[in-house]
């Protein structure tokens, strides 16, 4: 086991997870990437590079990347295709006073992907590119209430019922509670909370990936008649489900699409895309961001979607994962019968889950991430491959799991 950065030597001086902590909330801006999510004396807290499908920590600790950035870097860390077409856009510049043709260029190609929609409208993160979604979708149907279930963000709107706190713990007015309404993650409960509130719903957003086509068909049929507007929140989903997402792999037209991670390859930037009244009309509603337009993150999404167009089957890492996927659910079957574990996901993001309850479930994510760190593997509880990710580097990952799930379940028998 790698005796982990951040807490065997100071750097610069100082123990660098506390000076962070002191000043970043959580000890990083990102949430998700903090090290509270992760597990002390085993984890790496901070990096200090990375390639293909490795990083190195501040202590010079190498470790397979099974975290990609969140799932943002789907082509490795410092694809050379990717950087260079970054570099090349360095030299020509970085923001422009007017907009560059790079907007353009990149909505073409975003479109020719999606031929279901007519325009697109960039942003730098996936809270936005939904938001201005459900914004839009309000003005469109005369309509102000909004019905979520999954995470779609920090915004005002529905992060207090994903998070299951109140509107006052989270600095969110009172009456804000009331124009969203939530429901179990299921098809039966959304349908449910359809009938029940459809007169005054503008929008039902969701996540397609966490569910199945036919669900998502009924859903979609009761919205068109009920005259409430769909967006689809492939923020994570699409650049990893499929070429086009679920949305495209299930044949569906909602609404509103939104993409971000992976379109970029970890730059900064998102993409609702919509039929051109659905989307134009964000400029009456003056949805707008100084850097949504920035020149990195669009040319290396052009260089993305180059490197896409070329790939003949995506995710490239599909077989292999699925592969995975049934040795840990043989692996399960042959397990006592009173094993808990479960297997969630699609070749997108997997984990491995404790269902008794949710201390349970926490304690068995520490378990897993301490475990899986003495074979030098990073990863927070979900399993995300990339590009960059070889055969032999996803079957070492499933050795590894499968070790892990039978020592858990022998401990615990």
């Amino acid at each position: 086991m790698p005796e982990t950065a951040n807490q065997k030597k100071l750097y610069k001086g100082i123990d660098f997870k506390l000076a962070c902590e002191q000043i970043i909330p959580s000890g990083s801006s990102t949430l998700a990437k903090s090290p509270n999510r992760l597990c002390q004396g085993y984890s790496p807290f901070y990096a200090d590079r990375a390639k293909g499908c490795r990083f190195w920590d501040l202590d010079g600790n190498e470790w397979l990347d099974c975290e990609m950035a969140m799932g943002s870097v789907v082509w490795g860390h410092c694809r050379e295709e990717i950087d260079l077409a970054v570099i090349e856009q360095i030299h020509k510049g970085i923001n422009f006073s007017v907009p560059s043709v790079l907007e353009y260029e990149l909505a073409l190609k975003l479109l020719s992907r999606y031929p279901q929609y007519e325009a697109v409208k960039y942003f730098k993160n996936g809270a936005d590119a939904v938001y201005a979604a459900v914004r839009s979708a309000r003005r469109l149907t005369k309509k102000e209430k909004t019905l979520s279930c999954e995470y779609h963000g920090w915004l005002d709107w529905s992060c207090f019922h994903y998070y299951q706190l109140t509107p006052e713990l989270m600095g969110i007015p009172k009456h804000i509670f009331e124009e969203n309404i939530s429901c179990d993650h299921n098809v039966d409960s959304i349908i449910q909370a359809i009938y029940k509130h459809g007169k005054e719903l503008a929008c039902v957003v969701l996540c397609p990936a966490n569910y199945e086509k036919n669900g998502l068909c009924k859903i979609l049929d009761i919205c068109r008649i009920e005259k409430i507007m769909i967006v689809f929140d492939e923020i994570t989903s699409g650049m990893r489900f499929a070429r086009g997402g679920a949305t495209q792999q299930f044949g569906l037209t909602p609404d509103y699409l939104c993409i971000s991670k992976g379109i970029a390859n970890g730059l900064p930037l998102a993409v609702t895309l919509g039929k051109k009244e659905n989307i134009l009309i964000m400029e009456e509603l003056k949805i707008s961001n100084a850097h949504a337009g920035e020149h990195l993150s669009l040319s290396a999404a052009i260089a993305c979607e180059e490197l896409l167009s070329h790939t003949t089957i995506w995710p490239s890492w599909g077989t292999a994962t699925e592969l995975l996927r049934k040795n840990i659910e043989n692996v399960l079957t042959e397990l006592d019968h009173k094993c808990t574990l479960k297997i969630f996901g699609n070749v997108g993001c997997l984990n491995v889950v404790e269902t008794i309850n949710a201390e349970k479930s926490e304690n068995f994510r520490q378990y897993f991430i301490s475990y899986l760190s003495q074979y030098n593997i990073f990863t927070k509880g979900y399993i995300i491959f990339c590009d960059a990710h070889s055969h032999e580097d996803i079957q070492y990952v499933c050795d590894a799991v499968c070790n892990c799930v039978k020592d858990y379940s022998s401990l615990n028998s």
